[in-house]
């Protein structure tokens, strides 16, 4: 490589395009858990979407209410619009940008703050700011990423309207011309295809219409329409409730901070802002509410309970909406997605009050706390259970071919009667997607044995280390190793038996594997009928009903009836088809029962004699 062509000088432009994780962040799909807005309800709804197509919004719409905010600000409407037809996106406000021009250079003030990554107004650090804008690039970046950008802006004396096209790279002249309104109106095509997009999807839709109602949430004095619909949100409250029924808010008088607390059953969950900005991340201001409440909760389980708990297990309870105005914020990063200014200097306080405490300590959030604390104390109790699990993912597994692929959670795991069964498995599985493990014979029966002894057992911790489970937790789809499981038994009383003690080993353990649809029964065949014309293909049988009638119906003398005792049995062929066409049946909750598993693997005789006599 010449010396010129590995040393490269960018303008702005291509810089911002070549490298938008700099700017606007990541420009490739994400897939995750987000909250939208649906039927006037926020959910949690898995979704595909461009965290940089977002960004670029976000710059403009905070553009507004950065401006809602400023020292004799009249603007106090924002409006969001979307065609899904064109794919324009348009933010009005009834705000104005004066319409002159600069003295120094020489350009129209809307033309330089929109096309410049280094003009704005927000450059006097001894200002302070309570809105979001730091670092004057976010409107001229939507710009660059954008096919066409359009201004359109009154300050009352004036009206400027200039279009950008080709990622701003080209631009008509300024039109201006006297008016006596107010207000300024961006509107812009994105350049979707560098955001693998075609069109604004409904995902996409949904998360700027989500948005939409953060600014609302977060700036009551102002209103905030999309798509011609006011939203209807007057207070942080207001917002809080569309998220759960039950909470304990509390708020300054200047509404500098308010706060929402909820309980939490999926561990720790925030919708946090700062000077409106979504930290969907967290940071400073998130730690600095929590510890006070965590605090106050770590002091009343000391005295009341004789416990000590770690702040993180208390805050696993409980879902923070947080609405915080910081004086010249700093974030991680131009996404501004984590607040990290210290809280020395966020220009504001917040204490919880007495009284908000009083009403969590009385309240679900407590109760769910000791729910917890009583089942640790129960795992803490088995000294090997926590040391088993800790040491799982490091278990060299005996008798384990194992999956090659990383999208683990995808793939299925066969359990094998045996070696002799397992044996031809490497030959004709998908290295990538499956797995199998072989079982050393009849399975251990787990209903009256006490985890001391089952972590003793080393076919258990083998095959809870295959799949990906640990003892005492529920299944997580981030720790499987395979998320389906496939039963290759005989088809005869020995198979239906290991393939019963391991149903029972999983419904007891868990039991939302079969919520899951983990568990699956491959059937084998028991019977062949070869036909001795080469020319006409085998038959395979998987019960004996099923031959039975085939039998009646056909010429038995032109036909080599093959009876297989068991997975050994299966030529090439057969095998072939039961490990990629496999006949298999789900095993599903409705099937399962403790008391069913508790007649067959119980301590009782008696309930397994008195079915029997039935």
């Amino acid at each position: 490589m010449s010396v010129d062509n590995k040393f490269k000088k960018l303008s702005d432009i291509d810089h911002v395009l070549q490298r938008p994780g700099m700017y606007i962040g990541s420009i490739k799909p994400h897939t995750a858990n987000k909250w939208i807005i649906e039927d006037g309800k926020m959910i949690q709804k898995e979704i595909t979407y461009n965290p940089g197509f977002l960004k670029i919004f976000d710059e403009i719409v905070t553009n507004s209410v950065d401006e809602s905010k400023r020292k004799g600000s009249k603007l106090n409407t924002v409006k969001v619009d979307i065609n899904r037809d064109t794919n324009l996106i348009s933010i009005w406000d009834n705000g104005g940008i004066p319409v002159v021009k600069h003295k120094e250079h020489k350009e129209w003030i809307p033309e330089m703050i929109f096309s410049n990554l280094k003009a704005g107004s927000n450059f006097d650090d001894t200002e302070e700011r309570s809105w979001a804008g730091t670092n004057g690039v976010g409107s001229t970046l939507t710009n660059i990423y954008s096919t066409q950008f359009t201004i359109s802006t009154c300050d009352g004396k004036n009206h400027l309207n200039q279009v950008f096209s080709d990622n701003m790279r080209k631009r008509t002249p300024a039109k201006v011309k006297p008016s006596t309104k107010a207000h300024t109106e961006i509107s812009y095509i994105t350049d979707l295809v560098r955001f693998g997009l075609t069109n604004i999807d409904d995902a996409h839709f949904s998360m700027i219409e989500k948005r939409v109602y953060d600014i609302a949430a977060c700036n009551p004095l102002l209103k905030v329409y999309f798509n011609g619909k006011l939203i209807n949100i007057k207070s942080f409250e207001d917002y809080i409730k569309l998220y759960v029924g039950e909470y304990f808010y509390e708020a300054k008088k200047d509404k500098t901070w308010s706060i929402g607390i909820a309980l939490s059953q999926n561990g720790f969950q925030q919708v946090s802002f700062v000077n409106t900005t979504d930290t969907y991340d967290g940071g400073t201001h998130v730690d600095y509410v929590m510890n006070q409440i965590i605090s106050s909760l770590r002091e009343f389980f000391a005295k009341k309970h004789k416990v000590d708990i770690k702040p993180s297990e208390l805050k696993n309870h409980m879902f923070l909406f947080l609405d915080a105005t910081v004086i010249n914020p700093s974030f991680s990063s131009q996404t501004k997605e984590k607040l990290i200014t210290e809280v020395k200097e966020f220009g504001t306080t917040f204490e919880i009050s007495a009284k908000l405490v009083q009403s969590i300590l009385k309240s679900e959030i407590v109760n769910s706390i000791l729910d917890w604390i009583e089942q640790k104390k129960n795992a803490e109790e088995n000294k090997l259970q926590r040391d088993l699990n800790k040491k799982l993912g490091k278990i060299k597994v005996e008798k384990l071919i194992d999956a090659k692929g990383k999208d683990r959670w995808k793939y299925s795991i066969g359990l094998f009667e045996g070696d002799s069964a397992i044996s031809a498995f490497r030959k004709y599985r998908d290295p990538q997607t499956m797995g199998a493990f072989a079982l050393k014979g009849k399975f251990v029966n787990v209903s009256e044995m006490t985890n001391q002894k089952l972590v003793l057992n080393d076919e258990v911790v083998n095959l809870m280390a295959a799949v990906g489970l640990k003892l005492g937790q529920a299944v997580d789809l981030r720790n499987l190793r395979y998320g389906r499981i496939l039963f290759y038994v005989d088809a005869d009383v020995d198979g239906n038996s290991i393939a019963g003690l391991l149903l029972n080993f999983f419904y007891k353990y868990w039991p939302d594997m079969f919520d899951r649809r983990m568990i699956y029964k491959v059937e084998t065949p028991i019977v062949v009928a070869v036909p001795k014309a080469k020319t006409k293909k085998k038959t395979l049988f998987y019960s004996q009903t099923e031959y039975n009638e085939w039998a009646a119906k056909n010429d038995l003398k032109l036909f080599e009836i093959k009876y297989k005792k068991g997975l050994a049995a299966l030529v090439d062929d057969e095998y072939q088809d039961i490990i990629n066409n496999p006949r298999m049946t789900l095993i599903s909750k409705d099937e399962m029962s403790e008391n069913s598993l508790d007649i067959w693997f119980g301590k009782s005789s008696d309930l397994r004699k008195t079915e029997l006599l039935k």
